[in-house]
């Protein structure tokens, strides 16, 4: 079915108007499921995307088996035109080349997007996260949407939560130091700028504290975006995070980072609205299991 805007106006707005007998959940629903499309066939995945006066868009009534058949392979937490956030487990690189036996987010997404629209569509990466954090990732779908995302990355919010070890003298603070790598590719921190550093801030807040375990819940914010920087910092102060051996934590905890990327606000560079997605807190992530002997 093609609609065809009357007038300037919005994706939800004209969708209500075609179908007033349906309501704005239900509208948006289908839009999330990738039944509105643009008239060259781009899928529509932001309700409030703006259309002008004469502009037509394609509406599908999908099948549950086309639907499930279209179901992402990875949890998805927002997506639109022109972007997602995805959730990364734990283990999987953010980039690199796809096989058997390495995986890798871009590359399961790429997949995802190239297929789901006839490749008229691929991912492009917009920032990391380290192998072994988990947590929110975003990736771009055109090639203007990573730019924007990446000139105006200052105004991207990103926190994490960690389970370190110990417990910071203050409940807040801010680490701040050059960050370099050694040959081993390990960062560290040097006291002052030299050639191959770089200044890296962040700031952290105690959520809470267990006093029998000797570990505490943290809330980290990126000023900048270093490689490892949370790690780093944190170990400098003398709570390296658990299960973080390379950063000095205790090795009869099994390697499982807990480091978690649960928050992103970022400016939608075809709105100009600040969106904001989180993922709550895993119900296991600040449990002490799978203890080596």
């Amino acid at each position: 079915m093609i609609l065809t805007a009357d007038r300037d106006t919005s994706l939800i707005d004209l969708l209500l108007e075609a179908f007033p007998d349906s309501n704005r959940t239900r509208l948006k629903k289908a839009i999330r499921l990738g039944c509105v499309s643009t008239a060259d066939g781009a899928l529509m995945k932001h309700a409030e995307t703006p259309l002008h006066k004469g502009e037509r868009v394609s509406f599908k009534r999908y099948s549950a088996r086309e639907l499930y058949r279209e179901k992402a392979p990875f949890r998805i937490l927002y997506e639109d035109d022109d972007l997602m956030v995805v959730f990364k487990p734990a283990g999987i690189l953010t980039s690199g080349r796809t096989t058997e036996k390495v995986r890798s987010m871009f590359g399961i997404v790429n997949s995802y997007v190239l297929q789901k629209t006839r490749h008229r569509q691929r991912a492009y990466t917009v920032h990391r996260l380290d192998r072994e954090v988990c947590g929110l990732l975003m990736f771009a779908k055109n090639e203007e949407t990573k730019a924007f995302l990446q000139d105006h990355w200052q105004e991207v919010e990103k926190k994490y939560y960690a389970l370190v070890e110990g417990c910071p003298e203050k409940a807040s603070g801010v680490c701040s130091s050059f960050l370099k790598e050694n040959a081993r590719q390990v960062m560290y921190s040097v006291a002052q700028e030299e050639a191959g550093a770089k200044w890296a801030v962040t700031h952290y807040r105690t959520l809470r504290r267990h006093e029998a375990e000797g570990t505490a819940l943290l809330e980290v914010r990126l000023e900048t975006g270093r490689k490892n920087q949370i790690r780093v910092h944190l170990s400098d102060m003398g709570c390296p995070i658990v299960g973080d051996r390379k950063y000095g934590a205790d090795d009869s905890v099994k390697r499982q980072i807990r480091l978690m990327a649960y928050s992103l606000a970022f400016p939608n560079p075809r709105t100009g609205r600040r969106e904001k997605v989180e993922i709550g807190l895993p119900k296991d992530f600040e449990l002490l299991t799978g203890v080596e002997q």
